[in-house]
């Protein structure tokens, strides 16, 4: 009898044991507390209503990343601008919620919720920017943005300025008055712009131009589109390697993209100082 007892009790002490172990295993899925769930379907909401495709739940979406954005000239208002910086700040509280990193606690999250939440983070910052630059026509078009993930070039953006901004270029004889062709908005959201997708600080080069920096350095926009982008294929490489490459194939979209603006705005006069972002 006690030879039964005593092995009765090393079986509940065995399956303590192990229904510790699986609940020290356990992770808590996107939108699992209250505030991140609130957050999560406001920034869901906000995204759609922009023309993004959005799928926290489904990592397949993601296999093939070019087909979510919406078109360039679709965000182009005051409106949809707004609500992706919306959706910025709701997504901010998900990954805090998640990785509990006010608390300095193990991330409660799992890989694929948090690298997930990452990759619509860049989305956001990145429409953000295309969103600024379109807007800031004063009063003419002067930004031209075309998004094709089919074109023959292989890149899928394309970036330009009127034929009427080229022609005010082309009329200033010093390069370094170059950014007096544009306006101080449009200015502005070729500063913004390049800080939202890579954190870079670009000003014009001659002193005697208005000075300007980025409105954009600060609550909500934290990070940039590039390290959101990186800390998602970092976190989501592992799952399977159709994954890993498309998601590597769209990050180097999205820094062609920038090296254009880049390339562009050093043309234009402006310097460019790389981001030290880790």
């Amino acid at each position: 009898m006690t030879r039964i007892l005593s092995l009765s009790v090393m079986l509940l002490i065995l399956f303590s044991l192990i229904g510790c172990a699986d609940r020290e295993e356990d992770t808590t899925a996107i939108g699992s507390t209250p505030k991140a769930d609130s957050a999560l379907k406001e920034a869901e909401k906000n995204l759609k209503e922009v023309g993004v495709i959005v799928s926290f739940n489904d990592l397949g979406e993601l296999a093939h990343p070019e087909n979510l954005l919406p078109k360039p000239e679709d965000i182009a208002s005051q409106e949809k601008q707004k609500k992706i910086a919306n959706a910025i700040t709701q997504l901010n509280i998900v990954i805090s919620e998640i990785e509990q990193e006010a608390k300095m606690a193990p991330p409660i999250g799992s890989v694929s919720d948090r690298g997930i939440v990452h990759f619509y983070l860049g989305l956001a910052y990145l429409l953000d920017a295309i969103s600024r630059l379109l807007l800031s026509d004063d009063p003419k078009t002067t930004f031209i943005i075309e998004y094709n993930p089919n074109a023959n070039s292989g890149e899928w953006f394309t970036y330009g300025i009127s034929n009427e901004v080229k022609a005010k270029l082309d009329s200033t004889k010093n390069p370094l008055e170059y950014p007096t062709a544009f306006t101080e908005k449009e200015r502005q959201a070729i500063i913004d712009a390049l800080d939202l997708i890579s954190n870079a600080v670009v000003k014009p080069k001659l002193q005697n131009i208005k000075p300007q920096s980025s409105t954009v350095d600060g609550p909500p926009y934290l990070h940039s589109a590039m390290w959101h982008f990186k800390k998602s294929v970092g976190l989501l490489s592992d799952y399977n390697a159709e994954l890993r490459d498309a998601l590597k194939d769209f990050n180097d979209q999205i820094d062609k993209f920038e090296l254009i603006i880049k390339q562009n705005a050093e043309s234009w006069g402006f310097s460019y100082t790389s981001s030290q972002e880790g």
